[in-house]
């Protein structure tokens, strides 16, 4: 599946805001080859998952991730460009504000790691990192920073398929335990970390340019 769906430890990030690179030629080929097969596996229902019982939140209502504060916005889908360098694509996005409660920035990708699409009951879509950002007062940045609400525009491929009329998202619990190896006490996320809480969100139709 994608590469980018196991985050075992979240490496703090202590940059800032900074303006969109262009991505390298390279990159754009392996993020294009990880797009297809998270399209196709979304249209197959995605990953299965451990039965569990998360709770059933609101869109708009704070869900307490342990770490972060999340509350999913809303959602839209549809052929779009997200940047000046990005090409058009089906894509599905979805608007979360995001508050760090902890001491330590950690990168947006790190974030990413504990949320999951949920195409079908109990099957779920790890989001595509490299298309996915936060914005802080009109400016993109990289990390999210403690006590500093951002604005995340996470995303997922949905290549030929049809764009959903509602979406639920997966917000995993992170932990805060000891490394096996040293004194160092750390948070982390994994796709077997249990799902705190489900959001079902509409999705409206997005831009076409």
């Amino acid at each position: 599946m994608n590469d980018h769906y196991d985050h075992p430890v979240a490496d703090p990030q202590h940059t800032g805001t900074e303006p969109r690179r262009r991505r390298p030629p390279v990159l754009l080929v392996v993020v294009g080859a990880l797009a297809v097969v998270t399209a196709v596996t979304w249209a197959a229902g995605g990953l299965r998952a451990r039965p569990g019982g998360p709770i059933r939140a609101k869109p708009g209502s704070v869900v307490d991730q342990k770490l972060f504060d999340v509350q999913v916005m809303d959602a839209r889908a549809g052929r779009m460009k997200l940047g000046e360098f990005d090409p058009l694509a089906n894509l599905l996005v979805v608007r979360m504000r995001v508050t760090n409660r902890g001491d330590e920035s950690y990168g947006v990708s790190s974030f990413i790691g504990g949320v999951a699409a949920e195409p079908h009951p109990g099957s779920y879509l790890q989001a595509d990192i490299m298309r996915s950002q936060g914005d802080v007062q009109g400016e993109v940045t990289t990390s999210i920073d403690p006590r500093l609400p951002v604005v995340l525009q996470v995303v997922w491929p949905l290549g030929n398929a049809t764009a959903p009329s509602t979406v639920t998202l997966a917000l995993r619990k992170w932990e805060y335990s000891q490394s096996f190896t040293t004194d160092t006490f750390y948070w982390s996320v994994t796709k077997q970390s249990p799902i705190m809480a489900e959001v079902s969100v509409p999705v409206h139709a997005g831009a076409t340019s």
